[in-house]
């Protein structure tokens, strides 16, 4: 029983803030009224602030302004701006903002971007109050809950620095325009090893998926390490302390037995929580959001022409890519399954996608569609696939389905809700320590051993063939097999040099090679900069 989520219920802060949110010290109005400070009920708002939108649940006083108020949520707003540029599907729903994410051409007036700028904003501001208001107590609740705070904020400002380079930055609420850290994005990197360092030292052991602990705070580390040259414009290498922060976690945690039940209804229960290191939970009926799981299985279903997969949500909104597809095959046409079919004919476990439509029987049994030689009918077409990027419903059906994400559990039966679904959010795994030990050592001149982790580890997992070598286009696309639509593509193919930049040569939908660097970065929201003297507007923009 997934009891840690009753912090829906219990985060009764009533934050009214908007934009950039810094008005959190506002006194009220009334005199009658009296502003005490909720330690637990601050300390549960943080966490959910991960997972759900606002006060009510999928709809209604929202945290932030939002149009749409599913858009707002952390986790769903960490994939947009992380996968819809990238190389791993295409979303065909034409919102106003999101074709300018796709193809690589924002601005600083893209709404989307300030949703996700203003929702990290929200978060810190939240972890800042909570830590004014807790420093100085030294009971020991105080000093845990008071650490794993500190990780959150270091989360957020993780996510600011790695998508806006050098974001407003403060550790105090304050009505104040807020500076940008001195000495830019390297000196933020910096405070965010020290931070996670520190924070390091008061947390405790993993004792719930549900919490941050140690570990969680070791893999961040290692990410921040293995990205050091990126976050420091080159002027710092910290494969050294990549591999050594990941074989931390690595020692400590085993990959789950069976790779599609990380992403299952029960995936608290069915054995995969031994691989997931932190997890923000969601429950069908004490948590629903449509920016966590729930939303990540409705955009990728059509209903009525698949599998089951535990909800009645079918958004039909976000499917593969060719370029997806090819990391698992080479020859597309050639298959002819489901996504419980498609592991085996490919050759990987981790090849949960749909190749195949089906229509409802009248007896409520799937059946496949066929073509007019008595074929199953595909949901992929290698022209139409590569061709020109298109936006509206019929797009749907131009490339494989991603399955990746059910609400079904492991033992074939659905969850508590007909719409949203019980799938925890695998957020840190161990997976990510393997890959990036790996990478670490690649890069250190050990190759032999990098490519022994792979395929005795990550891929023996996955009942995959091990691969005879390796090298960067290897490695960049084993980590997108392992982690596709896992809101981190982005970050990975920056790292690589293969997103933006005269070395970039790969091309995807909506991509060409050799954009603009500056697509390396998002804009800060030109409102903000408006408002705020204090912010200089990343290069180019």
């Amino acid at each position: 029983m997934k009891t840690y989520l009753k912090y829906a219920a219990a985060a009764t802060l009533m934050l009214a803030l908007t934009g950039c949110v810094q008005n959190l010290n506002t006194e009220p109005i009334d005199p009658n009224i009296v502003q005490t400070f909720q330690q637990d009920e601050v300390y549960y708002k943080i966490y959910a602030g991960l997972g759900t939108s606002g006060q009510k649940g999928p709809d209604g006083d929202c945290d932030i302004v939002a149009n749409n108020e599913g858009y707002s949520v952390f986790y769903r707003l960490v994939f947009v701006h992380n996968e819809f540029p990238a190389d791993g599907g295409w979303w065909i729903w034409g919102d106003a903002g999101v074709p300018d994410l796709l193809e690589c051409k924002w601005t600083s007036e893209n709404a989307f971007v300030s949703l996700l700028y203003n929702r990290l904003n929200f978060n810190v501001t939240t972890c800042n109050h909570f830590l004014e208001n807790t420093e100085g107590m030294t009971d020991e609740k105080t000093v845990r809950q008071r650490a794993e705070i500190r990780f959150m904020r270091a989360l957020n400002f993780y996510y600011l620095m790695d998508f806006f380079g050098n974001p407003p930055f403060s550790l105090a609420v304050t009505s104040k325009n807020p500076t940008q850290i001195e000495g830019g994005r390297p000196a933020l990197y910096q405070w965010l090893v020290d931070e996670l360092l520190a924070a390091e030292n008061d947390l405790e052991e993993k004792t719930s998926t549900y919490r941050v602990s140690k570990d969680a705070a070791r893999v961040l580390l290692a990410r921040l390490y293995l990205n050091a040259e990126v976050y420091t414009d080159g002027a710092v290498k910290a494969y050294d302390k990549a591999e050594e922060y990941a074989k931390k976690v690595m020692d400590k945690y085993e990959l789950a037995d069976k790779y599609a039940e990380l992403f299952m209804g029960d995936n608290d229960t069915n054995g995969a929580a031994k691989e997931i290191i932190f997890a923000i939970p969601q429950d069908g009926n004490m948590v629903q959001s449509w920016g966590g799981s729930s939303c990540m299985v409705a955009m990728t279903r059509s209903n009525g022409s698949m599998d089951d997969y535990g909800s009645d949500a079918a958004w039909e909104c976000w499917r593969s890519s060719p370029s997806l597809v090819s990391v698992f095959t080479d020859s597309p046409d050639s298959h002819h399954a489901n996504e419980f079919n498609m592991p085996a004919e490919v050759g990987d476990d981790r090849a949960l996608l749909s190749n195949v439509r089906y229509v409802m029987s009248s007896g409520d049994n799937p059946v496949r569609l066929k073509d007019a030689n008595g074929n199953d009918s595909v949901n992929y077409n290698a022209v139409e696939c590569t061709g020109p990027a298109a936006y509206g419903t019929g797009n749907f059906t131009k490339c494989w389905s991603i399955c990746k994400w059910t609400g079904i559990y492991s033992t074939g039966t659905s969850g508590k809700h007909v719409k949203f679904v019980d799938t925890d959010v695998p957020f840190i795994r161990a997976a990510e320590a393997y890959m990036t030990y790996a990478e670490a050592l690649y890069r250190q001149g050990n190759p032999t051993e990098a490519l022994n982790i792979i395929n005795t580890k990550i891929r023996a997992r996955a009942h995959a063939a091990a691969l005879p070598s390796i090298d960067d286009d290897v490695l960049l696309d084993e980590w997108q097999r392992e982690f596709y639509a896992e809101a981190r593509r982005r970050i990975d193919l920056i790292r690589f040099g293969q997103f933006a930049g005269p070395k970039a040569t790969r091309t995807w939908e909506g991509h060409k090679a050799g954009i603009d660097k500056k697509y390396n970065l998002y804009a800060l929201p030109n409102s903000d900069c408006v408002a705020n003297p204090n912010l200089k507007q990343n290069e180019g923009f």
